[in-house]
């Protein structure tokens, strides 16, 4: 079949080299137009869009229905796969493809439709993540679902672990139901029960309220890892210290929110109800480090605030 893929991050290129290594011919790859990136604010062009010009793919950026529609007009897809593109579908562009256009996303829907499922159930504590395959609608990620694989949660892995391992699991998945299409044996199944949704985090998604529960502090730095970064500030200079890796302690001792103490392998931080222990930190303008060795540099009485 004829395939044209639209994604942009770096979690979509699992789907697009399965692709390009199987038996279908990936005609062309719609993305995300170059961001300026770094301090010196250097444009740079998404991962799948390097990846495809690597291949020698032809790639557009478009911005606008009727440049995807001239897309769709050139390469002719019968079919079109969506792994993270970043962008809503205009109706005529949806109609425009024969086949249809194939998200690959990663949640069981319905729930965590929207921009940011595996934050959100990180955030929530679910157990059991994984990947749905679906053909898009007019709606947000309500489409018929064609095949779906499910991940366990261990209940320690970071938002971008999760993505990660689900980029692989999406693989099986995707080709079958890319081969059942091109047979004609496919089978869709309307979504059961009621969606939850998943809006795409905010600058402040990783902010650390010291307020709240060592276990939702816990969550919280893990779905917002690595982007956008959980995150609290000194109470002595008011620099923004990244946390990177943080647990329920064990430790009973009487700390006020924010307040610290050394830890048996990290350093302690008082919360709402329990002890959070921090293992890595990423202070402002210095490079990651355990979070025992940033303690020990800090002067008497610091603590931090949300």
């Amino acid at each position: 079949m004829r395939v044209m893929f639209a994604g942009s991050p770096r979690v979509a290129l699992p789907a697009l080299s399965a692709l390009h290594a199987s038996r279908h011919d990936v005609v062309g790859v719609l993305t995300r137009q170059p961001r300026p990136t770094g301090r010196r604010r250097v444009l740079t062009p998404t991962a799948v869009h390097t990846q495809a010009t690597e291949w020698d793919i032809p790639v557009a950026t478009p911005t606008t229905t009727a440049e995807i529609l001239a897309a769709v007009e050139s390469w002719r897809p019968d079919i079109c796969v969506v792994v993270a593109y970043g962008r809503l579908l205009a109706a005529d562009a949806i109609a425009a493809v024969p086949h249809g256009w194939w998200n690959v996303h990663f949640s069981l829907l319905p729930r965590w439709r929207g921009a940011a499922p595996v934050q959100q159930a990180l955030l929530a504590g679910d157990e059991v993540s994984g990947v749905t395959i679906f053909r898009i609608d007019e709606g947000l990620d309500t489409g018929d679902i064609a095949a779906s694989a499910e991940l366990p949660l261990g209940g320690g892995e970071t938002a971008g672990e999760v993505l990660d391992a689900l980029s692989q699991l999406a693989i099986t998945p995707l080709l079958e139901t890319i081969e059942q299409i091109d047979t004609g044996s496919l089978v869709l199944s309307a979504q059961q029960g009621e969606g939850t949704h998943a809006g795409k985090p905010g600058p402040e998604f990783g902010q650390l309220d010291w307020s709240q529960p060592a276990l939702d502090l816990s969550r919280r730095i893990r779905a917002a890892t690595p982007e956008p970064g959980a995150y609290a500030t000194r109470s002595d200079t008011g620099q923004r210290v990244l946390v990177t890796e943080g647990r329920v302690s064990s430790d009973v001792i009487p700390l006020a929110p924010g307040e610290l103490s050394a830890g048996e392998a990290g350093v302690l931080v008082g919360t709402g109800n329990g002890v959070l222990e921090v293992m890595m930190v990423h202070p402002a303008g210095k490079r990651a480090m355990p979070a025992a060795d940033w303690y020990r540099g800090l002067p008497a009485g610091v603590h931090l605030r949300a």
